[in-house]
């Protein structure tokens, strides 16, 4: 507690001496640049330098009518400073700093650049103060069908394999499609619909505030992403339709369908197939909350009874589905000032899947338990959303409502033979209705905020196990909660300081009853809770600080006793922009955990055939710290983005999680003694565009390192863990015609137990290899070649190679035919080892056999 006490005087002592009135002046310079015929002159490059030196302090681009305009905090001298205005076929100009800030008349002079050769290319990508803007015709290439394929190789920015789309090692807050956020988080379904050659641009709008009335008062570290349309795509309905059909037994089907008018915007999915192809379009990417932080209130699954999956080499190639899913988005202007956003989904997914495994738990005093198996499983589930928001964001107001109903159902059957034979079928069930109301006004340099969310919640589920000739055990959970929380806040300014009060006010009442065969068991919890968070944020030139403190008190009622728990999370975040090229952020937060109201029930869950786990009634707090620091750095003329972070956690826990391995069975509880843990992550990125390829190539290297401990069998286990991987990217253009991509992967991973020094690890490393070219105008082959090495033992590699073939025929301009033949090599099945708390998985899948789909899509 001391070293904390510390830790926090410091940081208020740094907080007040940056906040102290320090020698800083605006700079807002107007203007406008002609040439000698007094026509406007646009793209014109202003920077703002220190006489004599080259480092550019800001920079700003003249628009179409020639006007610029360029806004600084300076802590230099205005006298030392100086204007440069550049610009390709004119005379380069130098001015002084204006010192009554007028309107400036830029006039340039022509000025003739003789070449040996000249080779004149569309720009790449530009910067207009904080938005970067990419050229979509100059990423795309003949292999390219939809945006998404595009933003992969756009230096700067990341599409993970999930579809999740990051900017410099940051996840995107918002998503918009002509500037409108119709989609919310479910931004998959542009990035996997709409055709690239309907886009013509793509903006990134770094620290990026979606709330306008903000927009010059409350700083946002993070970044935005824009999607704007050719004009011919615009007012129209453009899409496409796609249906085909193979062997063995193979079929597909979509339909796509888009319309962005002045005042409306409609987006309309539907896809099926039995082919493996999973689309990940339907997941929600939680966005950046626009001013108000909500808490989650999701309830938890119990009954752990899944089948796995080999998600590495693509579900495409391990993956026996059948798989029909609809989305229908909506957005209408009503009015002037108002939107008005509707989203149904629905699907309906079958898998099925089968794998051996063995599992090695590691118990502590080199003694081990070793489970062999093989599962055959099914798994159905359902699913239907739908969502109703008004919204409205003005520059002086912003009101949002925002009524939300879930409903998914998963139904997975599960039949494993080996060491512990048994029959598992599960059901668990998800219903929700919620709704959040938002509403600010501001007032000049200030404004209150006002949010409401109320949510209503029921989780049932049931599990039967039966096993070999035993009568079955059945358990059934019935889960429900409902949830409420209202937040007030007002915000104002104290000389250059501006502050926050927010004050909430929630309550939560949980229920759940367990029925494991003739046993019952019954618990209500009612949580009550009352915060105050008072922040402070002030901007020094390019050096924005912000620190807060969330006073909370909160009431946990469980029975006839009430338990309280109050405190103080204080956190303190940096962020200062050096340059228009490199960017330093850090952040630094302490919190008193809660306790962990999942675990507070009586008696034994089951969990799945072999794992129970038991309720774990107490209220002792712990704590956490977390310091994390990153460095940003772009040249948008050369093309080259690179980041890199680092994160320090430590937790201090009153329990630590254990385990005894009785029988058939594993008990999982919890056992009440002080307990740490400790991790540190490393990660960065760097891409750059390469003209001499044509193409772009990306590096991203990571490092984790952590260590904790649990308990097997009474004893206590230390151990610690790291994780090394790379991976890389290139994508060059062979010739005029030809494309090529290139990506490699290496992982390494250890585990090492402290006690007896005994440790194990896993190798995995993979390669692969697409060559796309067009034989004649209109007939396009692609070949691609993927290479698995995993390490399945010690020192015994395993290596897996499957190739791919497909045909693409293009008629005309709308219609497209297609042939792909997978698994050309016809591999049987793929495996790998993996290692994870004291444990160790083998896993063999069988995948999908050689197959063959021949397909026509039609473009409108």
């Amino acid at each position: 507690m001391k070293i904390i006490k510390e830790i926090l005087v410091l940081k208020f002592l740094l907080f007040l001496f940056l906040s102290c009135p320090l020698y800083s002046q605006s700079i807002h310079v107007t203007g406008k640049v002609i040439n000698e015929k007094k026509e406007a002159v646009e793209n014109v490059q202003i920077t703002l330098k220190k006489i004599g030196e080259v480092r550019i302090i800001a920079f700003s681009q003249s628009s179409k009518d020639g006007s610029f305009e360029l806004k600084k905090d300076v802590n230099i001298p205005l006298d030392s400073l100086e204007l440069s205005f550049l610009c390709l076929g004119y005379a380069p100009q130098t001015k002084k700093l204006p010192s009554d800030y007028k309107p400036m008349i830029i006039e340039l002079t022509a000025k003739e650049v003789k070449l040996k050769e000249v080779v004149v290319s569309p720009q790449k990508i530009m910067q207009r103060h904080d938005t970067i803007t990419y050229m979509v015709s100059q990423f795309s290439s003949a292999e390219d069908r939809t945006i998404g394929d595009v933003l992969k190789k756009m230096p700067g920015i990341e599409v993970e394999k999930d579809g999740r789309i990051k900017y410099q090692g940051q996840d995107i807050n918002k998503f918009y499609i002509e500037g409108s956020d119709m989609l919310g988080g479910r931004y998959g379904l542009a990035t996997n619909n709409i055709s690239y050659k309907d886009v013509s641009s793509v903006d990134i709008m770094e620290n990026h505030q979606p709330v306008k009335a903000l927009q010059d008062i409350v700083f946002s570290g993070s970044p935005a992403l824009n999607i704007k349309l050719k004009e011919d795509a615009k007012s129209r309905w453009a899409g496409t339709l796609k249906g085909g059909g193979g062997v063995p037994d193979l079929w597909t089907a979509e339909a796509f369908a888009m319309r962005f008018k002045a005042n409306s915007q409609s987006l309309e999915t539907y896809k099926g197939n039995n082919a493996g192809n999973e689309s990940f379009e339907m997941n929600v990417f939680p966005s950046i909350t626009d001013f108000v932080s909500l808490m989650n209130t999701q309830l938890p699954v119990y009954i752990q009874v899944a089948p796995s999956a080999a998600g590495d080499i693509g579900s495409d190639r391990s993956l026996f589905n059948q798989t029909n899913n609809f989305t229908s988005n909506n957005l209408i202007k009503a009015g002037k000032d108002f939107d008005l956003i509707t989203e149904i989904t629905g699907s309906i997914d079958r898998r099925e899947s089968e794998n051996t495994s063995q599992t090695t738990y590691f118990l502590g005093n080199d003694q081990v338990s070793v489970e062999d198996a093989t599962e055959n499983a099914t798994n159905v589930e359902k699913a239907i959303t739908g969502k109703l928001q008004l919204k409205s964001n003005q520059k002086t107001y912003y009101l949002n409502n925002d009524l939300n109903f879930n409903y998914d159902r998963n139904d997975p059957s599960i039949n494993i033979l080996g060491t512990y034979s048994n029959e598992q079928k599960a059901g668990i069930e998800n219903w929700k209705i919620s709704d959040n109301f938002d509403i600010l006004r501001r007032h000049g340099d200030k404004f209150f905020t006002f949010h409401s969310g109320n949510e209503f919640s029921s989780k049932p589920q049931f599990l039967t196990v039966t096993k070999n000739d035993q009568p079955p055990v059945s358990e059934n959970i019935a889960l429900s909660s409902f949830y409420t929380n209202n937040t007030f806040g007002y915000s104002f300014l104290i000389g250059k300081i501006r502050f926050d009060a927010p004050i909430r006010l929630l309550y939560q009442y949980r229920q759940m009853e367990n029925s494991l065969d003739t046993a019952t068991n019954q618990i209500n919890i009612n949580k009550l809770g009352l915060d105050i968070t008072p922040s402070f944020s002030r901007s020094i030139g390019d050096l924005n600080i912000s620190f807060s403190g969330m006073f909370f008190y909160q009431a946990l009622s469980l029975g006839n006793q009430i338990h309280p728990f109050y405190g103080v999370n204080p956190n303190l975040s940096l962020n200062w922009t050096l340059s228009s090229m490199l960017t330093l952020r850090a952040y630094a937060s302490y919190s008193k955990d809660l306790p962990d109201e999942n675990l507070l029930y009586y008696g034994n869950i089951l969990n799945n055939y072999r794992n129970y786990t038991t309720g774990y009634i107490d209220f002792s707090t712990g704590n956490s710290m977390r310091f994390s620091a990153k460095m940003a750095y772009k040249d948008v003329i050369k093309t080259l983005f690179a980041d890199i972070g680092i994160a320090l956690s430590k937790r201090f826990y009153t329990k630590m999680s254990g385990q005894d391995f009785v029988g058939d069975s594993i008990l999982n509880y919890f056992y009440p003694v002080n307990n740490n843990m400790e991790m540190l992550s490393v990660a960065g990125s760097v891409s750059k565009g390469i003209e001499s390829i044509n193409g772009t190539a990306s590096l991203f290297p990571a490092y984790v390192h952590s260590w904790a401990s649990m308990m097997r069998n009474g004893v206590s286990i230390p151990y610690s863990s790291d994780s090394y991987s790379i991976s890389g990217r290139v994508n060059p253009r062979i010739g005029t015609k030809c494309n090529l991509t290139y990506s490699i992967s290496y992982a390494f991973n250890q585990y090492q137990m402290e006690n007896n020094k005994q440790y194990f690890s896993s190798n995995r490393f993979s390669q692969s290899l697409k060559v796309t070219c067009p034989l004649l105008k209109s007939l396009q082959l692609s070949y691609s070649l993927n290479h698995y090495c995993n390490e399945l033992s010690s020192n015994n590699y395993k290596n897996f190679i499957f190739s791919d073939f497909y045909v693409s025929y293009l008629p005309g301009n709308r219609w497209e035919l297609t042939c792909f033949v997978k698994n050309i090599l016809n591999e049987k099945d793929y495996s790998y080892f993996i290692d994870n708390e004291l444990s160790t998985f083998y896993r063999s899948y069988k995948i999908r056999p050689r197959n063959i789909l021949f397909s026509a899509t039609y473009r409108f």
